[in-house]
């Protein structure tokens, strides 16, 4: 574990995010509708989450990586970590998830208050960190190897790395993808 917790240059793995912008929430109320008010910045309010979404929500694990979100998301990162452990298996055994699905607002790293919706509540974004350590979060111009060993396999599948707005931990189903789902019917509820 010592070598994926190890903190490398950010510079060591730009460019990233190429072609990617992080979900606007405009994208998302507009594919997958706004969560059941009030939503505030506290903990999960997953009860709340859109009408749209609740149907589509899947459960899935790989290693130890446990997700709970949006089923193309969830199918989405399932050939990610995949493809990510066939690069590297030791980050199999050390790989976790710190949530996925978390309807709430968000809370960025600089603390400041916010009143937008955090992509995590569309179960659309999630948090990674090793086992037996802190998620990373703002850690300036280092970023934890495995975080960097990651960003490619999430940007080639269309994903936007939260290390852009120094929040190491987060990717994000990125917006173009998103309306690249949409346009292709991915979030129609299955029918009953």
């Amino acid at each position: 574990m010592t070598d994926f917790a190890q903190m490398v240059p950010m510079a060591s793995i730009t460019p990233f995010n190429v072609g990617l912008a992080s979900a606007s929430e405009a994208t998302m109320i507009s594919a997958l509708g706004r969560p059941v008010p009030p939503i505030d910045a506290s903990g999960c309010h997953n009860a709340q989450a859109s009408p749209a979404v609740a149907p589509l929500l899947r459960r899935a694990q790989i290693g130890s990586v446990v997700m709970y979100g949006l089923g193309p998301a969830v199918e989405s990162l399932t050939q990610i970590l995949q493809q990510a452990f066939v690069a590297a298996p030791a980050l199999e055994e050390v790989l976790e998830s710190d949530g996925m699905l978390c309807v709430r607002l968000q809370r960025p790293t600089s603390g400041a208050a916010t009143s937008r919706l955090s992509n995590h509540g569309w179960g659309t974004a999630i948090d990674l960190k090793l086992k037996g350590l802190a998620p990373p979060a703002a850690t300036g111009a280092t970023i934890p190897y495995f975080i960097g060993f990651l960003v490619p396999f999430f940007n080639k599948a269309g994903w936007y790395s939260g290390v852009a707005f120094h929040d190491d931990m987060h990717f994000e189903v990125a917006d173009q993808t998103i309306h690249a789902w949409a346009a292709a019917g991915r979030f129609k509820a299955p029918a009953r």
